[in-house]
């Protein structure tokens, strides 16, 4: 199972040109996807501070199409861990945590910073394959 985060699910709904392209892409394999309550959470705070229904109604229909973990007690427990030894951002411990204590075999971003400090466990999906496409222009 791959945990999917935030930031490669607003790529994934939002965003139509390349990193949107590369995301729909990823989600062809083979592989069971997952995202967790705080996922649909900041997914929602632009449509709906936007009072934006249309992109409120994308978010749902294509976020319930992942399975959903449930974030618990040890998962913050294991995020304040991690977000002391790393540094990184409070929601981004949080995906971190929950997808390691789910069982994941990786999480998948488009945060550099997030994948630069997890030992390799978050991987930006979207680095290489960006920085490739604009090097060719």
């Amino acid at each position: 199972m791959i945990y999917l985060d935030t930031a490669f699910c607003v790529y994934l709904i939002e965003d139509q040109g390349l990193r949107g392209i590369r995301a729909r892409e990823l989600l062809d394999f083979d592989e069971e996807f997952a995202i967790s309550p705080l996922v649909l959470m900041e997914c929602l705070v632009k449509p709906l501070r936007d009072s934006n229904t249309t992109l409120e109604d994308d978010y749902r229909k294509t976020l319930k199409e992942f399975h959903l973990l449930d974030i618990s007690p040890a998962a913050y427990e294991r995020a304040a861990r991690l977000r002391a030894a790393t540094g990184i951002k409070t929601p981004d411990a949080i995906h971190w945590a929950t997808a390691t204590l789910s069982g994941c075999a990786e999480l998948w971003t488009g945060d550099a910073a997030l994948a630069a400090k997890s030992a390799g466990f978050a991987v930006d999906r979207f680095a290489d394959e960006l920085s490739s496409l604009s090097r060719h222009r």
